[in-house]
């Protein structure tokens, strides 16, 4: 192996609830820690059949088929081969078979686990199931007589399933025994099996024995048969395959075919080295054997040197050794327990701050314990479905990450970048020799990216949840993102609206020609003042524009809009700027001026008429313009004063426009273009 660099394995691998799975790792940890090669386990988890048996019905929205996307993630884990235990990932993915499925990776050395693919850059590790199979059917034929053996089968698309199914045919002919299609289940080899044991069992009452294609399943049997009161390797007789540990543990121990799974995992790794060394494994099937128990009618095997009561006190010691330990691993699985509601709760306080919020993942994971671990997340989230074909994302990047004892957190806009060249396993080699588990962050449909931790292989159940949770945990961030982008989003809207209704407020407070404000503009301003209920002395002026439809019909509206300006700001220059003043109609104006004095009527008159005359001279136009004022004085502190002070200043208005001009017209000395042109 080269010295001067830590080689990688990645492994593909489902069904990590389980016995076989779970002792595949072991045997591949093993062998990887004596080569000093990072190991890097791609999980999958089946937990629909789990959750079917405690919710029924209602478990269809339980989204196991995430995790046929995890395996994908391999072609960016930047490994230096593959191990891929086909058999049990298979089966749930919906890949037309095993040689396109192992296509997508064999551009790196691929060794493929419990199945066979003839495809270059491949090697093969594939127990001898029909061989296994046809031994134990045989045992309960030849050794107890067993007529008619039920069988369950594994999922169609395995190959150790098919292989098994084989061998029970092949027995089953062998000795003339008939197979009918009611003797046949259909399973999943999992542990939740028992609708179709049932239905199966109902079929044929009169069954001898009952062959499983795995250990897994045949412990449904046993649960089927405590119910319906079957006595165990006498009433019926059932059968396994695989010699897992809890086979043993069973009431009665079941017989099984027991494939060293360890073992397996040990010569897959084993295989790997030999292929990184440029040398070539040998293809072989791995060999099994038939363990026999109580569970197919067989005598224990007890040891006829010991007394009795020496096997059954070893037996009492050894039952409450395993209770300990059971105990012992329950009380600090349900301390464990505790952690994860907290973490979630802890994480909330972050919301705002993505990247503290992803160095307190790697915290959380410090308070657990584990050897290192690393954030991958996807730069936004993925949504799948599940139906359509996916694709490795291109856009994984390490946010976070724990190792040689510290925590650190990158920014968003400087997390280093997952690729093919620069990988996964790259970006966690700290020097260490590691035993990764991969665990994806999922919740709904909806995915964010990879957790990838250094944990014992005991622990991978409650990692699992906390990867569960973790993506729950995402799914929160990425909501809070939103609606703070939302939010902001709604805080510009906001401002903008309410930009626009100052200027729809300007516009509708005032008047476009003469810019002075109208009716509304007038009536507000004098509100506003009223709500202080102060009581001001004032004036308040009503005007009107001399004549303008007389100007209107001889000189035309243009002329007209020309007066009501000259008139606005004629007005306009007699007040102070802290006056107000409106154009209340076409000709009409007010005015309302605060204090002023006693002397204010005669000064402002005054001071109109010296503005007047001095616009009529400059105007330059063929009319005059006159102003009508009526001045009513009045102590302003409700709207209702302003109202009663209108209507004596407009009964002034009436009367001062009994002596305005008759003619607005100038005499046409003055302009004699317009002589006997004016109707």
């Amino acid at each position: 192996m080269d010295n001067k660099k830590r080689q990688s394995v990645s492994v593909m691998i489902g069904g990590v609830h389980s016995y076989f799975p779970r002792e595949m790792i072991r045997g591949i940890i093993a062998r990887a820690q004596q080569e000093d090669i990072n190991s890097y386990f791609f999980l999958r988890i089946h937990t629909k059949p789990f959750f079917k048996s405690v919710l029924g019905d209602f478990s269809n929205n339980i989204y196991d088929y995430q995790f046929n996307t995890v395996h994908d993630y391999c072609r960016i884990s930047g490994a230096d081969g593959y191990i891929i235990n086909y058999g049990t990932i298979g089966f749930h993915m919906n890949w037309d078979n095993s040689w396109s499925f192992a296509r997508r990776y064999n551009s790196r050395p691929l060794v493929i686990v419990t199945e066979k693919v003839e495809l270059p850059n491949c090697h093969n590790i594939i127990s001898d199931n029909r061989q296994g199979m046809f031994d134990i059917i045989e045992h309960l034929i030849v050794e107890h007589g067993c007529k008619k053996i039920l069988f369950m089968r594994g999922p169609q698309r395995n190959t150790d399933a098919i292989e098994r199914f084989q061998g029970y045919l092949d027995a089953m002919e062998a000795h003339s025994l008939t197979v009918e299609d009611s003797m046949i289940g259909k399973g999943d080899f999992s542990a939740y099996v028992d609708e179709e044991v049932e239905r199966v069992l109902d079929a044929n009452p009169d069954a001898d024995a009952f062959a499983f294609s795995n250990d897994e399943m045949a412990s449904s049997c046993y649960r089927v048969c405590e119910k319906r009161g079957l006595r165990i390797g006498v009433d019926l007789k059932i059968t396994g395959f695989d010699g897992g540990e809890f086979s043993d543990r069973l009431i009665p121990p079941l017989t099984t075919v027991f494939q060293d799974a360890y073992g397996m995992g040990y010569q897959a790794a084993e295989d790997m080295v030999r292929i990184l060394r440029g040398e070539k494994p040998t293809e072989q099937r791995y060999p099994v054997q038939v363990v026999t128990r109580e569970s197919c009618g067989c005598t224990p095997n007890r040891d006829k040197k010991a007394p009795l009561s020496q096997q059954a006190s070893d037996e009492l010691r050894r039952v409450r050794r395993k209770a300990a330990q059971r105990e012992q691993q329950l009380l600090e699985y349900q301390g464990k327990s505790w952690f994860i509601p907290m973490m979630a709760r802890d994480l909330n306080d972050y919301l705002q701050d993505e990247t503290e919020y992803c160095f307190q993942v790697m915290e959380k994971l410090r308070l657990l314990k584990v050897n290192a671990a690393y954030l991958f997340l996807l730069d936004h989230s993925l949504s799948y479905d599940g139906e359509n074909e996916w694709n490795c994302p291109d856009n994984l990047y390490l946010a976070s990450c724990y190792r040689n004892g510290e925590s650190f957190a990158f920014q968003p806009y400087d997390r280093p970048h997952v690729t093919e060249e620069n990988g996964i396993a790259q970006l966690t080699d700290d020097g260490e020799n590691h035993q990764f588990m991969c665990f994806l962050l999922f919740s709904g449909d909806r995915q964010y990216g990879l957790l990838v931790c250094d944990v014992p292989l005991e622990e991978l159940a409650f990692f699992y949840v906390v990867s569960l949770q973790l993506g729950l945990c995402l799914q929160y961030l990425e909501m809070s993102k939103v609606q703070e982008m939302h939010r902001r989003q709604m805080a510009r809207d906001m401002e903008a609206i309410r930009a626009r209704n100052r200027e729809l407020d300007m516009l509708s407070g005032y008047d476009q020609l003469s810019g002075l404000l109208n009716l509304r503009g007038i009536t507000e301003s004098v509100k506003e003042l009223c709500r202080s209920g102060t009581a001001q002395s004032a004036y308040l002026l009503y005007c009107d524009l001399d004549h303008l439809k007389q100007i209107n019909d001889y000189f035309g509206h243009p002329e007209g809009n020309y007066a009501i300006t000259v008139c606005a700001s004629t007005l306009r220059s007699c007040i102070r700027e802290t006056d107000k003043l409106a154009r209340v109609g076409g000709d009409e104006f007010v005015c309302l001026v605060l204090g002023g004095g006693p002397s204010f009527p005669e000064q402002f008159r005054e001071q109109l008429a010296q503005a007047l005359e001095k616009a009529n001279q400059e105007s330059g136009k063929p009319f005059y313009i006159g102003i009508s004022v009526g001045i009513q004085s009045f102590v302003l502190k409700s709207y209702e004063d302003f109202l009663s002070a209108s209507a004596e200043a407009d009964k002034k208005l009436y009367e001062a426009k009994k002596t305005r001009r008759e003619d607005v017209r100038k005499p046409l000395t003055e302009f004699p273009l317009l002589r006997g042109g004016v109707n």
